[in-house]
């Protein structure tokens, strides 16, 4: 707020009558009045009337309210406000009025007129004023944009963009502690209008009480000077009852003489999602921490595991292999179990590692063109003899004699490595959980830019329950005492080699019948 009658028309007469200067808690309850007219019935007119009119009957004088200057573009008559006694008179003689230009938000909105009290400069008179100044500039920029005039700098505009942000502005004026704007903290939340108050203290009771101070400390630091702004990030209670995360910022823009803060301006945002997303992001890191820690931790004691394991590998084949077991035959069946145990406790070492690596995408995968006639072929034949032992068929469907039809072959883009190790797996498995007599058929379609390569097995099928959790690791679906040897690696190593592979494993099955798990890998 400046002093100063600028351009406006010349001031009014004024009433030779009045009381005694009215003191600072005089004006600054009659604005505070005003204010909680204006939060009651949302009516600027009105609170403005209710304004002037509070004024004029304090100071016992008339006083005026003029809009911005008539320069074409407002038409707004002033407001005009009387006391309705008028009693004897301490005004000094001759009675001349004080001019002070009314801004909101750094922009000119009008000028406020009173007789000056005798007793008081203008200085004096104008810091008694000032409650009312501000809450008269601040119900008039709100008159004038409701009427459908632009400010000057386009106040409308400015708050509409960042409304459309998520971000609203509030107003606080510290000596009655009424916080304008408080409708648009009530949005943010959730809450109707004009229900949680109009002050301060009524915002408070929505914040979280182990986050008051933090907004204390926050604002202190900004009053003492040892931060330019204040800045706050708090859980405020929604209407639903959730806690929602509002960042808040804000500058103090008005001090008294002692140095004491007037007013302050800020904006409030809604950050629960950005405090979602930096959650999120804390907690991925974590992950990739643990994940990597893991991966170390298994690429070390693998290869511990891996040196005694071979010792006893070695020696159990040299076992099996020595002439004088040969007259020892029950001794070298016990060797020949032992080398088995060996050789599967090996391959569950490597799935182990593999499924840590690929989980943190640290497996190498070499992708080229895979021609899928011979890989399925020699897939087929690798289980060929698990499958006679269990008294199961394998069938494999030559992919080239579709694929003729349109004078081309098989191939996909793949690792060959690592698609024949996720093959062998799920015929490893459709072979196991087979029934004896059944079958197993592998085969590959062309559907659009991908090859589906399926496993299709005539085993018992899995659950609707089942199929949800077939593809996480070490769980064997309740299969750990059916004594069929596994580790329940498979799978979910062999998903995550699938979307190494830019592809994915997908299973259908129905109890009774069987089941099918389809690889789908991009067409070479």
């Amino acid at each position: 707020m400046t002093k100063g009658a600028g351009s406006f028309p010349p001031a009014p007469p004024a009433d030779a009558a009045g009381a005694s200067a009215p003191t600072l808690d005089q004006v600054r309850a009659l604005a505070y009045a005003a204010l909680l007219d204006h939060a009651r019935r949302s009516d600027h007119a009105h609170a403005l009337a209710t304004l002037m009119r509070a004024l004029a009957a304090l100071i016992g004088a008339e006083c005026w309210l003029w809009p911005l200057p008539p320069d074409g573009s407002l038409s707004m008559p002033p407001i005009h406000a009387r006391p309705a006694v008028l009693a004897p008179v301490s005004l000094t003689s001759p009675p001349p009025h004080t001019a002070w230009s009314c801004s909101h938000s750094g922009t000119l909105v009008g000028e406020l007129r009173t007789p000056l009290p005798a007793g008081l400069d203008q200085d004096e008179w104008g810091d008694r004023l000032a409650p009312a100044r501000d809450t008269a500039a601040a119900l008039l920029a709100g008159l004038i944009e409701h009427a459908g005039h632009a400010l000057p700098g386009s106040l409308a505009l400015q708050r509409t963009a960042m409304h459309e942000a998520g971000t609203y502005v509030w107003e606080w004026d510290l000596q009655t502690d009424v916080l304008g704007d408080i409708d648009e903290g009530e949005l943010i939340l959730g809450y109707p209008r004009n229900t949680l108050g109009n002050t301060q203290a009524d915002w408070d009771r929505v914040v979280h009480p182990d986050d008051r101070a933090i907004i204390d400390k926050a604002y202190d630091a900004h009053v003492r000077g040892d931060e330019p702004l204040y800045r706050a990030v708090y859980r405020a209670r929604a209407a639903d009852g959730d806690w929602r995360w509002i960042e808040e910022r804000g500058r103090i823009v008005e001090w008294d003489r002692l140095g004491h803060p007037k007013r302050m301006f800020g904006t409030q945002t809604d950050a629960t999602l950005l405090r979602e997303l930096e959650q999120a992001q804390r907690d991925r890191l974590a992950a990739e921490a643990a994940n990597s820690a893991k991966t170390m931790f298994l690429s070390r004691i693998s290869h511990e595991l891996r040196t005694p394991l071979n010792a006893v590998l070695g020696f159990a084949q040299l076992l099996v292999t020595d002439p004088a077991l040969a007259r020892l035959p029950a001794q070298r069946q016990q060797v020949r179990l032992i080398h088995e145990a060996g050789d599967h406790l090996l391959a569950m070492i490597g799935d182990l590692l593999d499924l840590s690596l690929a989980e943190a995408a640290h497996l190498p995968i070499h992708l080229q063109n895979v021609a899928l006639a011979p890989l399925l072929d020699s897939c087929a034949a690798w289980c060929r003899p698990q499958a006679d032992a269990a008294g199961v068929s394998v069938r494999c469907e030559d992919p080239d004699a579709g694929a003729a039809l349109s004078h081309g072959r098989a191939v996909v883009r793949a690792d060959p490595t690592r698609l024949r190790q996720v093959l062998t797996n799920l015929l490893s498995n459709a072979v196991k959980y087979n029934r004896k007599g059944g079958h197993v058929t592998l085969r590959a379609q062309a559907v659009d830019d991908e090859w589906h390569i399926e496993v299709q097995d005539s085993g018992h099928g899995i659950s609707p329950i089942d199929r949800a959790r077939l593809f996480q690791p070490f769980n064997r679906l309740g299969r750990e005492a059916s004594g069929i040897s596994g580790a329940g690696l498979g799978l979910a190593l062999s998903q995550s080699l699938s979307h190494l592979m830019g592809g994915r494993i997908t299973a259908e099955s129905v109890l009774g019948v069987g089941s099918v798990f389809r690889v789908s890998l991009p067409a070479a």
